[in-house]
């Protein structure tokens, strides 16, 4: 039987450093908790470092806990990928940092890129600045994903920068992807309208949240059996009854 799942699978931690220190585990789980969500996913920028912090504090509460991260292409698109389980995603990040340009963070300029621990303790800092491109294109994001059996979604479609089709203006033919995400900031029927998408993507909604308080939102809902990976990719792909609902 299926069951609807609030979901938000756009949320930053700590880690990014455009993001408030707020942002912990404890804090984002709360959040969540408080707003009824059932299913988050955390994508901070070029790194999955607070995931398994997430994740394990996670266990105390009823939220699933979707490994993800906010990829910045070589054409400054922003796309969010999601894997499994952190084993994966942690192959995923190794693939990143190996197409990160070798620039230091300055905390004082761009903000602190904080790692912290299942109790929400800061354990140390990134030292590689995260917020920029990294040199793989948004095709060769997209095909190394598919190979590593992840999922792909680009990001804010409908923002003028740090998007996909802010960045190139249209949708790459042969782009493997999985879903479309667009900002709270347009409904799907304005979306599909105002920039020709076709029934065949599936659209969701994410909170993008850098802050606490941007979390009290919630449209998309995963019509699925149980809140997994596998579950959601089909949802996506609307197989076997799985669907998206947006409710505005």
């Amino acid at each position: 039987m299926l069951k609807p799942y609030p979901a938000d699978l756009h949320i930053h931690t700590c880690l990014s450093p455009c993001a408030d220190e707020e942002m912990n585990p404890a804090n984002i789980l709360n959040m969540a908790k408080l707003m009824g969500t059932k299913i988050i996913g955390i994508c901070d920028h070029n790194s999955a470092k607070n995931v398994s912090s997430v994740q394990e504090a996670a266990k105390h509460y009823d939220i699933t806990v979707i490994p993800g991260m906010e990829v910045e292409s070589a054409e400054e698109a922003h796309l969010l990928v999601f894997f499994e389980d952190l084993k994966t995603m942690m192959k995923w990040q190794d693939y990143v940092y190996g197409h990160l340009p070798l620039r230091k963070n300055n905390p004082k300029l761009f903000g602190k890129q904080q790692i912290v621990d299942k109790d929400s303790n800061v354990t140390g800092e990134e030292d590689l600045m995260l917020i920029s491109a990294i040199s793989a294109t948004a095709g060769e994001i997209s095909q190394k994903v598919f190979d590593m059996g992840g999922m792909l979604v680009p990001a804010h479609i409908d923002r003028k920068s740090y998007s996909l089709l802010g960045q190139l203006g249209f949708i790459p033919e042969g782009l493997k992807i999985n879903a479309l995400e667009i900002s709270r900031n347009i409904s799907e029927k304005e979306a599909r309208s105002k920039f020709g998408i076709s029934d065949d993507y599936c659209l969701i909604i994410s909170s993008d949240a850098h802050r606490l308080r941007e979390m009290v939102f919630q449209k998309t809902f995963l019509y699925i059996k149980e809140p997994n990976f596998f579950e959601i990719k089909k949802a996506f792909e609307a197989l076997e009854g799985r669907r998206v609902v947006i409710k505005d």
